[in-house]
């Protein structure tokens, strides 16, 4: 249930983060010598994923002006404008947004404030940001070369799009890109020092120390909701830590390893021991409610152990999540919306590790549905059902053992 093209779009810019400070923009001269170091850059970005770079990348300068320009090109690309109203809906309907959230207004703000250099995986180009300031050049030049080695060896848009039914593994996949690029990005600066992540690993758990923090600096970035700020550094910070742990199983075949066996689950990416010995898949089932004529289902996906850890921590506070959400063990979604009434039902199923962690959850969910409605009316209660009235219309929550099924917004 995540931004998926959303997240596609932070891909097709490969972004990394940008400055807090607007320095004097880069000047002709700068220029000219910054790009003439690029070449260099890509030898040692290659020799450190082991992936030869098999032609030149194209790159330039573009000022902020542009910047907003692209991003708004590419998501008028990447989703309509009903797309966009759906998933908007459809995080509405969860609680991960605020009612009044106008998500495209501010995801066009949040991506331009973030972005300071990018690759292009469809102009397989190279873009720096005018403001860069010199201490961050090399750094953002190496983060976008690690996605240009990796995109001519591996077709970055295909990796994500393989999965594209399955919002959970295609987050998980876009942690193999931006972790796999910020890995590289620190080896490298790592390496200037004649050190290497591989034998300093604290180096790492710094690196990512320091993007929590800086994040919250950014204007945009800092006021947004807790899912936007997770979803969208989760690839970065998360990847990278999960990078780290199959480099030191697997050494340096961890990165073509990577693209050839991704992850499967965000899961997998937070407790990477998950990735290498796996647990059994579950076909999870979701039952469609019967609705009246009018209503066309327009989502449908999967929500994982990343997002249930959001939204507990959102409602219930981080100790929560940290203990209750790695008991996750497969969910799905799908959203019905009726445009004439303009009413919305949510079908939502999650499997846990057993019964009484479903009955935890239950008890947290009901809690926090007394919070992102402002009213909360229990008309049934018995075991292994609630029923009543939210604002958005009837629910009904089932628990049959470990498995958790819930309807909301269901039309009198």
């Amino acid at each position: 249930m995540t931004l998926r093209k959303m997240l596609a779009l932070l891909l097709v810019l490969g972004m990394a983060l940008a400055a807090l400070a607007a320095p004097p923009q880069i000047t002709p001269e700068q220029e000219k010598e910054l790009f003439a170091r690029v070449d260099e850059m890509a030898g040692q970005v290659s020799d450190i994923l082991g992936m030869k770079m098999t032609r030149p990348v194209p790159r330039s300068v573009i000022s902020r002006e542009k910047i907003r320009e692209y991003v708004e090109q590419r998501m008028g690309e990447t989703m309509s404008p009903e797309e966009l109203h759906t998933q908007e809906v459809l995080l509405k309907k969860f609680g991960f947004l605020p009612p009044d959230y106008d998500l495209k207004g501010q995801m066009v703000d949040l991506l331009t404030e973030q972005a300071a250099a990018f690759y292009d995986y469809k102009k397989k180009r190279l873009f720096l940001a005018s403001w860069m300031p010199t201490s961050m050049q090399d750094m953002a030049l190496v983060h976008e070369l690690a996605h240009a080695v990796a995109d001519q060896h591996f077709s970055l848009e295909k990796f994500i799009q393989k999965v594209s039914g399955d919002d959970d593994a295609s987050l998980a996949r876009s942690a193999v890109v931006e972790g796999q690029a910020s890995w590289v990005m620190t080896e490298y600066m790592a390496r200037q020092l004649g050190q290497s992540l591989r034998d300093l690993p604290h180096l790492v758990e710094m690196a990512v120390s320091a993007s929590r923090l800086a994040g919250k600096e950014y204007p945009v970035f800092g006021a947004a909701p807790p899912y936007l700020q997770q979803t969208l550094m989760f690839p970065y910070i998360e990847g990278m830590l999960f990078q780290q742990a199959v480099t030191i199983k697997s050494g340096r075949a961890a990165f073509t390893d990577l693209f050839r066996r991704p992850p499967v689950s965000t899961q997998q990416v937070l407790h990477p021991d998950l990735y290498f010995q796996p647990p059994a898949p579950v076909k999870l089932p979701l039952a469609s409610p019967s609705l009246p004529s009018g209503y066309r289902k327009t989502m449908a996906g999967t929500i994982g152990e990343l997002e249930h850890r959001i939204l507990l921590g959102q409602y219930a506070g981080e100790e929560v999540a940290a203990d209750l959400a790695p008991r996750w063990r497969a969910g799905r979604y799908a959203l019905w919306e009726h445009s004439k009434a303009k009413r919305s039902v949510l079908a939502y199923a999650v499997q846990w590790e057993n019964e009484a962690a479903a009955a935890q959850y239950l008890e947290r969910y009901r809690a926090i549905a007394g919070r992102k409605w402002k009213q909360l009316q229990v008309t049934e209660e018995r075991e292994g059902r609630l029923a009543g009235r939210g604002d958005d219309g009837r629910f009904v929550w089932t628990l049959q053992g470990s498995l958790l099924t819930v309807f909301e917004g269901l039309p009198d």
